[in-house]
């Protein structure tokens, strides 16, 4: 009884899943995915998926499963990227080596503005370390593709 009910069920979603997905648009869906995944932006990434599968033409579905599917992830590199952040970019007010109780015991104003920078730091070192790993991670694919559909055109 589970297989009638899990086959059509499992069918839908691999439909669902791959629907429009070409090659090039499956590679640049894990891209996009996977970076915006690790994106040290606990709030947005869902968001900016949303557009960014809109503007592209992306599957949506698809997109999104890949970012959630990086999010233990984000959580893990959290405090690298604040770190890495906080080496690439000294500028801005110094933050405490204990961050979290620090925002923790001065909650207001104060908690908000180092935040912010750290959020905006990380960001950064976000921008400079994922985004030419996924592009390379892109090309790569995109040519992996290729050889794969030119080799079963030609068988």
């Amino acid at each position: 009884m589970l297989r009638r009910i899990a086959s059509p069920v499992a069918i839908r979603l691999q439909s669902v899943m791959t629907c429009g997905l070409t090659p090039k648009k499956l590679a640049l869906t894990l891209c996009i995915g996977s970076a915006l995944g690790i994106m040290p932006l606990l709030w947005g990434t869902t968001l900016i998926c949303m557009a960014l599968a809109h503007l592209l033409r992306l599957n949506q579905v698809a997109l999104q499963s890949v970012n959630y599917l990086f999010y233990p992830l984000q959580l893990a590199l959290l405090v690298p990227f604040f770190k890495l952040g906080g080496w690439l970019f000294p500028w801005g007010p110094k933050i405490p080596p204990n961050v979290l109780t620090t925002l923790i015991k001065n909650p207001g104003l104060s908690s908000l503005n180092i935040l912010g920078w750290i959020t905006l730091k990380s960001l950064f070192a976000w921008l400079v370390t994922a985004l030419p790993v996924a592009l390379l991670a892109y090309v790569i694919l995109r040519v992996a593709s290729g050889r794969i559909v030119d080799q079963s055109i030609s068988h």
